[in-house]
């Protein structure tokens, strides 16, 4: 009346389930290449090492303290509420280049009730926007990581960008998602900053 082996091979798929969604799940005890294979396989994202090691610590840390075990979806969200085009409280609200003996950039930005437009030439587009934003916060920060994707394939398909900046003397995340790879790599150096500055709001003063 019983089977007599300790575990039945079984496709999720024939029994009207998925593995990424049903069957994966994450907890205290899952090392960063389960949550890399995740977001990687069900949502498309790549992350770069350092920020895997970064999120997976976070998310085990989190799956700990609140004694339980994370589904894809809710993986993801914390990835979204964590790094993912974060707009607050700085935010780039226009951004044009020019190309002259190198790139330069004129960014308007907002912060924290504050706006200006602020111009500042790079040796690439993001350079330029980087030196910018130095200007308009008054704060030094080196750029350490970037990278950049696809998020699907085809011509009108969406890019994401990583961005990882070294500043007051630790390493900042940041990422976004947007048709043209400039704003991406733009919005994710912002996205980074924010995560800076929601932990040290006294840069702001």
């Amino acid at each position: 009346p019983h089977w007599n082996v300790p575990y039945l091979p079984l496709d999720p798929r024939d029994i009207g389930r998925d593995y990424e969604t049903d069957v994966i799940r994450i907890n205290s005890q899952s090392g960063k290449g389960g949550i890399g294979y995740l977001l990687e396989h069900a949502y498309g994202f790549h992350l770069p090492a350092r920020l895997r090691e970064t999120f997976s610590a976070e998310v085990k840390h989190l799956s700990d303290q609140k004694h339980k075990e994370f589904k894809p979806e809710e993986v993801f969200r914390l990835f979204r509420d964590r790094y993912l085009d974060k707009t607050r409280p700085l935010e780039i609200t226009e951004c044009h280049f020019a190309q002259v003996k190198g790139f330069t950039a004129i960014v308007s930005l907002k912060c924290a009730g504050r706006e200006d437009t602020v111009t500042r030439s790079g040796n690439g587009r993001l350079d330029a926007v980087s030196n910018a934003l130095k200007a308009f916060l008054g704060l030094e920060f080196t750029v350490e990581l970037y990278t950049e994707h696809a998020l699907e394939e085809g011509s009108s398909s969406r890019a994401v960008a990583y961005v990882g900046i070294r500043a007051e003397g630790e390493l900042w995340f940041g990422a976004a998602v947007h048709p043209d790879i400039i704003t991406a790599s733009a919005n994710a150096l912002v996205s980074a900053l924010n995560n800076l500055l929601a932990e040290r709001s006294d840069l702001l003063a």
